[in-house]
């Protein structure tokens, strides 16, 4: 009987969008916060090695994911954290992309975007992502954003 139930809501769970992926049990919100400032703090101590100055990350920052435009039920969250890691040297700042490159790399990350002033790695095994990007001013300065997968916040439906 028990068999029968979960094999039922599982149907309508999918029939709702939910895909069999998206079932599973994963991270919470609380355990992605966690894996968004442990990588936020290694990338920020590769670009501090660079020779640049790095204000402290942002606090981190909840959104849900049916706001933007991922695709997916509603109740998931993203988590990120933003920090300005560059500012008022604009001369250094390839030497902080290439010191940035250089540690996603290392951490599993892979190129997904880049385009002058933009570099965006997702890693693979887990879909976290990591941004540096530089503003459009004439201070040229860095921002660093390093963002979860959307997540339920429990780690699973409902």
């Amino acid at each position: 009987m028990r068999t029968i139930i979960a094999a039922t809501a599982v149907l309508l769970l999918a029939s709702c969008g939910l895909q069999k992926e998206q079932l599973k049990p994963a991270v919470t919100k609380d355990e992605a916060g966690r894996q968004v400032l442990a990588y936020d703090a290694e990338i920020r101590q590769a670009l501090l090695g660079s020779g640049q100055s790095a204000a402290p990350p942002g606090e981190l920052s909840p959104l849900e994911c049916e706001a933007t435009d991922i695709p997916g039920p509603k109740g998931r969250v993203e988590l990120s954290v933003r920090a300005v890691v560059a500012s008022g040297r604009p001369e250094g700042n390839p030497a902080v992309f290439a010191a940035f490159e250089r540690k996603v790399r290392e951490l599993g990350f892979e190129p997904r975007r880049q385009e002058p002033g933009v570099r965006v790695f997702e890693r693979p095994a887990d879909r976290y992502v990591a941004e540096l990007t530089e503003s459009g001013d004439v201070t040229r300065t860095l921002r660093l954003t390093v963002a979860s997968p959307c997540v339920w916040p429990n780690g699973t439906p409902g």
